[in-house]
């Protein structure tokens, strides 16, 4: 059994903000996040991603250490990517004085409504979910609102439950570096982001190759490329669908030159996100353990000095805690 309740009910946002909302105390799947909003303006080719960049930090924190901590593109990536949820936005039309929402996973498991892999049941007040705003919303969209839904599993039993947060380091020179990973819990995937990827002018990625290294030796993955990693994760994980609009035109107005109706495809939201899996199958066979490692780290082969993102998905037993 579950229950799917209502945390937050259409609370006004504000710019810059940063509130904190108790979370409620039974053993739980996952949260829901909500932002509803006013698109004030026509943008045909309405830019996606200014809806993830309402959020700058989405934290999760148990008596204040941090279960989850992610921005709003790395909350939509982790989600698709480790959970195959992949939300349907609303009014995504371009017109003036839509009413647009779209919703992001929050996973306490990689399975949702698992019984033995969501967070333990706490005390009142222990678990605190603290959401802080985008310094300035996009000119277009006014009138935000959250909601926050809660998915609970009253009878659960839970070994284990997810954890993600986010490191965030920007390189000093082109060449290789090491990021450390955190030792003592399980790693399923580690989820990355980098500024720079290969595009129409330049063949050159902040993150081009990583290896992953335990005790001081390659592990895993002994090299791998941007672009076979980048291709690989759509395909294990679940589909691109509401991201990059694109218009279909008729013949007519291509014969003219209408230059406003010609085809004009996307990137996809995730284009600069990598996944490096490890439990590929979810059954623990090709899991991460660390806890026989005296080091751990990922190491990163990049193009440029520019900032790039690792989110390690810990499996943390609940004896861990």
């Amino acid at each position: 059994m579950f229950t799917h309740s209502i945390v937050v009910q259409n609370e006004d946002v504000e710019a810059g903000k940063s509130p904190s909302y108790d979370l409620p105390v039974s053993p739980m799947s996952h949260l829901l996040l909500t932002l509803k909003f006013t698109q004030t303006a026509e943008i045909l080719q309405c830019p996606f991603v200014d809806i993830p960049a309402l959020l700058a930090k989405v934290e999760v924190l148990y008596k204040g250490a941090g279960v989850t901590s992610l921005n709003g593109l790395d909350l939509l990536a982790c989600g698709i990517l480790i959970c195959d949820f992949e939300s349907w936005g609303v009014n995504a039309t371009g017109t003036p004085l839509a009413e647009r929402n779209f919703t992001f996973l929050v996973p306490f498991g990689r399975q949702l409504y698992s019984p033995v892999e969501c967070y333990p049941s706490t005390s009142r007040g222990e678990l605190i979910l603290q959401v802080t705003y985008q310094g300035t919303f996009s000119d277009y969209i006014e009138n935000v609102k959250l909601q926050v839904e809660a998915v609970e599993l009253p009878d659960a039993h839970p070994e284990r439950f997810l954890k993600m947060t986010t490191s965030f380091v920007t390189p000093t020179a082109v060449q290789d570096y090491d990021v450390e990973l955190p030792i003592g819990n399980q790693i399923s995937d580690v989820v990355l982001w980098g500024t720079t990827i290969p595009d129409t002018i330049t063949d050159t990625a902040s993150i081009s190759q990583i290896q992953i290294r335990k005790n001081n030796s390659e592990f895993m993955y002994s090299k791998t490329n941007f672009e076979t990693l980048h291709n690989m994760m759509g395909r294990l994980r679940a589909a691109p669908g509401y991201w990059g609009l694109h218009t279909h035109d008729i013949l007519a107005a291509l014969a003219a030159g209408d230059p406003t109706s010609i085809n004009d495809p996307l990137n996809h939201i995730l284009k600069q996100h990598l996944l490096v899996p490890f439990d590929v199958r979810r059954d623990g066979t090709h899991i991460l353990r660390t806890d026989d490692a005296n080091d751990l780290n990922i190491r990163i082969s990049p193009d440029d000095q520019l900032a790039v993102r690792i989110i390690p998905c810990e499996v943390v037993a609940i004896s861990a805690r």
